[in-house]
């Protein structure tokens, strides 16, 4: 009778060992598992905010204005980040300009946020403007629509005051010398470009018909 119990005995620990080996196995394989899958993840979150950028040098947006505007915080960085920097402010006060043609074209009136993401050659900055700047360009932008060539030329003044003023607050009047006429050349000036391009057309439409009607 013993003999007969200690076989049965034996293989049914040898199937309970089984099953525990096969738990055992299963969970560890799932953690991993798990664990890839995250590594997986984080990694495609790096790679996705490296493209996207979104930070000079550690700063972003209102920070890079802070730092910018007390050097003496971050003296180890702050003469590459306003050299960076001057890049992304142009293309942010541009932007706002923009903005302004835009809505007026279209009618309506959307002051932009004080945030803004700029993108550039190492990929996608967040920029921050005060408000009160940020109104007063996207003011210009929407005058310059209608404005006569004098009135351009007052805009045109406006925002190089602005410009250096910033410029001014954040130290980086070496940086971003030129970076007024910069600005109005990719904005105002298209203004005055696009009615001199109207003015010739008009103007050989009309020589035009005056030749045809002489002869």
């Amino acid at each position: 009778m013993t003999e007969n119990v200690v076989p049965i005995l034996l293989f049914t620990l040898m199937i309970v060992l089984i099953v525990i080996l096969f738990i055992v196995v299963f969970f560890i394989f799932t953690r991993l598992k798990s664990l890839e899958q995250r590594q997986g993840e984080g990694s495609a979150t790096s790679l996705q905010q490296e493209k996207r950028g979104g930070s000079l040098l550690g700063f972003s947006g209102k920070a890079i204005w802070d730092a910018l505007e007390n050097p003496g915080k971050h003296p180890g960085v702050i003469e590459q980040l306003s050299s960076r920097y001057a890049f992304v402010l142009a293309r942010h006060v541009e932007q706002v300009i923009d903005q302004g043609q835009l809505d007026r074209q279209r009618n309506r009136e959307s002051v932009p946020e004080s945030s803004a993401p700029i993108g550039g050659l190492r990929g996608e900055v967040q920029s921050w403007l005060p408000q009160s700047y940020v109104q007063r360009f996207y003011r210009v932008g929407g005058q310059s629509l209608t404005a006569t060539e004098e009135e351009l030329a007052e805009l045109r003044s406006e925002v190089r005051g602005l410009v250096d003023e910033i410029l001014h607050k954040l130290n980086m009047t070496d940086q971003g010398r030129g970076l007024g006429s910069l600005i109005t050349s990719h904005t105002l000036d298209f203004i005055s470009q696009a009615r001199g391009e109207e003015y010739d057309a008009s103007e050989a439409g009309d020589a035009q018909s005056q030749s045809q009607n002489t002869e």
